[in-house]
């Protein structure tokens, strides 16, 4: 099995994505794309093979392809974006897929976007949120069969449910800040960032390997000491953006 990662390139639009309510900052786009283009050198030096979709001014958001489709195993549902300025996004997504997976649409009025999705073995926890609506849940849960558990978990004051809780490893949770329902994580080991860190934090497990923001040592410390090989990334342009490591691909087996 060849082990993929699809990505799309920043826009020069990129300053116009959806920003934070309240203080948006502007964004440096030039600045964004070589922070794109280092994400772009970890994916490589890693393993990956990369599967590139052209920017396209139409949709600033484009770059954060993860929210455009779920893959399990050798299938991948094309998603309905919860943001409808973002729908656009996902026919370029498909196109690349259908190349190497099954594919399927999400049809309305179910939306769902990938940074709510959470994979962990057999199970596919998914985020209760504005871009994720209880239609999307129940079409992620028929279209998974019984291939894989869907479990629901509510949460607040986040984006989407990997704003707040990831993997690392099959049997442990990584807690970024308060806002979400960790009963559906019983079982799982939790550990929880260090709260000056949380409201910056997303990492990216790669094997051993976990990309991570530069400016959050002490969790690199923790991942450390957990047994895996932090690899710090400047995020400070991207992260304007409301994103994060897990965003910026779609990573599969083919």
């Amino acid at each position: 099995m060849t082990q993929y990662a699809l990505v799309r390139d920043i826009p020069e639009s990129f300053d116009q994505c959806i920003k934070p309510e309240g203080n948006p900052q502007p964004i440096d786009v030039a600045l964004a794309r070589q922070q794109h283009a280092r994400y772009y050198e970890a994916l490589l030096a890693r393993g990956r093979i990369l599967l590139h979709l052209p920017a396209d001014a139409r949709f600033p958001d484009c770059p954060f392809v993860e929210d455009t489709a779920v893959v399990v195993g050798n299938r991948a549902l094309i998603t309905r974006t919860g943001a409808e300025s973002r729908r656009g996004e996902v026919q370029a997504t498909r196109e690349v897929l259908k190349h190497f997976l099954k594919t399927e649409r999400m049809e309305p009025p179910a939306t769902l976007e990938g940074g709510d999705v959470l994979q962990i073995g057999e199970k596919i926890f998914v985020g209760r949120t504005a871009r994720t609506n209880e239609a999307g849940i129940q079409a992620l849960s028929r279209w998974a069969e019984t291939s894989r558990k869907v479990i629901p978990v509510t949460l607040s004051g986040a984006l989407h449910l990997k704003s707040l809780v990831n993997a690392l490893g099959k049997d442990t949770v990584v807690v970024s800040r308060e806002g979400v329902d960790l009963a559906p994580f019983s079982g799982f080991k939790i550990l929880c960032a260090p709260p000056d860190e949380g409201d910056r934090l997303s990492f990216l497990p790669l094997g051993d390997d976990v990309l991570l923001p530069r400016d959050c040592p002490k969790t690199a410390t923790l991942f450390q000491e957990a047994g895996y090989h932090p690899v710090p990334l400047d995020l400070s342009e991207i992260r304007k953006a409301q994103a994060g490591l897990t965003c910026m691909s779609v990573l599969f087996e083919a």
